[in-house]
């Protein structure tokens, strides 16, 4: 795309040029205004402001785009966080975010939008603007709306939860909200009520994510959601029950957050794909029998684990049909994680196995142990070892697994640290060095023709 509107800015800038060059430019200057506004609506919306420029014809027809209005700034808050004090610098930032997206708003005068993406640390303070925001999307019949109104800095300022945007309640019924599509919100006060309404009014419902609401206590899906395909929550700390009772085409489902949210599914023929995660996974991974779903539905399961406590993993039901199984742990070199085989074995048809390691301290030499009586997993063909560092509690897993599988066609070891953003240091790099070399040792276990990828 910013090719694209480079070439666009060439053709203009060529009409005094060559003949061939103003024949290029004739050729877009005499497109229709309609056609320029469907080009101009498969730009990013930065890209498709910046052609105003280009001439006095173009100056207005970016107005007319129908397709995502997306203004994530965030990552700048992010950069501004890591060279100022935050309390010095958030306000201002707040008030140029805020009038950016009122400038764009106001600007727009397409008849529709595609999507309307905000994010940036706004609060229960900024509620008319974003109000105004969200009802100028469902006028557009908005067909993707995300909110995401993470509080930029968690870790050193507390969040006072009674500052979070409440999202809008049943006020919205003279709108267009029955054209959503999907529904992202992050940091948003939602309540289960309003859930309700939205699951009952916006019958194209197909995604919807719920991220840290600290008034959600109660999901219900009980009207019937024919569209409804994924559905995620994360990280609602008072929310009690999650009731799932008719979404016939569900076929992705996600939830982390705490060990005693009760969980009922009924009517949900098509999940499949089943991703658990904090405080509800370390307590369901004892209990996996519990889990209120039929177990042979599953086809991907995702576990991560949110414990200090080195993760034992009970004798598993049989999950015959999961192909694709990924887990993630939080790792101390002292603690074994050949438990995690347990998981493995319950899966006979296993294709693809993943294990991400959150690393929780410097690495530390101890005894190598060994699993007895393990079983050789013969269907499985792709391993995926995401934050190896070449230290025993790795190594000692990847042995294990390269010696159980006698099929592999594929395995992919990423040595990068998923945290690290920007930058790296010097020690950083010698222990990526070390572990690319210890890859290269435990690949000599590998059978012939097999592909090795390490990043």
């Amino acid at each position: 795309m910013e090719k694209g509107l480079q070439h666009i800015s060439k053709l203009q800038k060529c009409s005094r040029g060559s003949s061939e060059d103003v024949y290029l430019a004739d050729r877009i200057s005499k497109l229709p205004d309609e056609i320029l506004e469907i080009i101009l609506s498969h730009l990013r919306m930065k890209e498709a402001v910046r052609t105003s420029v280009l001439s006095r014809r173009w100056k207005d027809l970016w107005t007319f785009t129908t397709g995502s209005l997306d203004f994530d700034f965030g990552s700048k808050v992010l950069l501004l966080i890591n060279e100022f004090d935050l309390s010095q610098i958030l306000e201002p930032e707040r008030a140029i975010y805020i009038s950016r997206v009122n400038k764009i708003v106001n600007a727009h005068k397409g008849a529709t939008i595609e999507a309307f993406k905000v994010e940036f640390d706004l609060q229960l303070s900024h509620k008319s603007y974003i109000d105004s925001w969200i009802n100028f999307a469902l006028r557009k019949r908005v067909r993707q709306l995300e909110l995401k109104l993470v509080p930029a800095d968690l870790v050193d300022v507390p969040v006072d939860l009674n500052n979070y945007y409440p999202f809008p309640d049943q006020s919205l019924g003279d709108s267009n909200i029955s054209c959503l599509t999907s529904l992202n919100l992050d940091s948003v006060n939602l309540t289960g009520e309003v859930l309700l309404y939205l699951l009952s009014h916006c019958p194209f419902l197909e995604f919807i994510r719920i991220s840290s609401s600290p008034g959600l206590v109660e999901v219900r899906v009980i009207a019937p959601c024919a569209k409804l395909k994924h559905l995620e929550i994360a990280n609602c700390d008072h929310l009690k029950s999650l009731d799932i009772s008719c979404a016939p085409n569900l076929t992705s489902l996600a939830y982390s957050g705490r060990y005693d949210t009760g969980l009922s599914f009924r009517n949900v023929p098509n999940l499949s794909n089943v991703s658990l995660g904090s405080f509800y996974c370390v307590y369901l991974v004892q209990r996996f029998h519990e889990l209120p779903i039929a177990l042979s539905q599953i086809e991907k399961l995702q576990l991560s684990l949110c414990t200090t406590f080195s993760p034992r993993f009970p004798e598993f039901p049989l999950l015959k049909n999961v192909k694709q199984l990924e887990l993630r742990v939080q790792a101390f070199d002292h603690h074994s994680l050949l438990s995690c085989a347990s998981v493995m074995e319950a899966c006979p048809n296993l294709y693809r196995f993943s294990m991400r390691f959150d690393w929780l301290g410097n690495p530390e030499a101890r005894e190598v142990h060994q699993r007895e009586n393990c079983s050789m997993h013969k269907c499985l063909k792709e391993l995926e070892l995401v934050w190896f560092r070449g230290s025993t509690t790795d190594v000692e897993l990847a042995t294990y697994l390269l010696s159980s599988a006698p099929f592999l066609k594929k395995i992919t070891a990423d040595t990068r640290n998923p945290y690290l953003l920007l930058g790296t240091n010097s020690g950083r790099f010698e222990e990526n060095v070390s572990a690319k070399e210890c890859v290269r040792r435990l690949a000599e276990q590998l059978s012939p023709g097999a592909e090795l990828l390490t990043l």
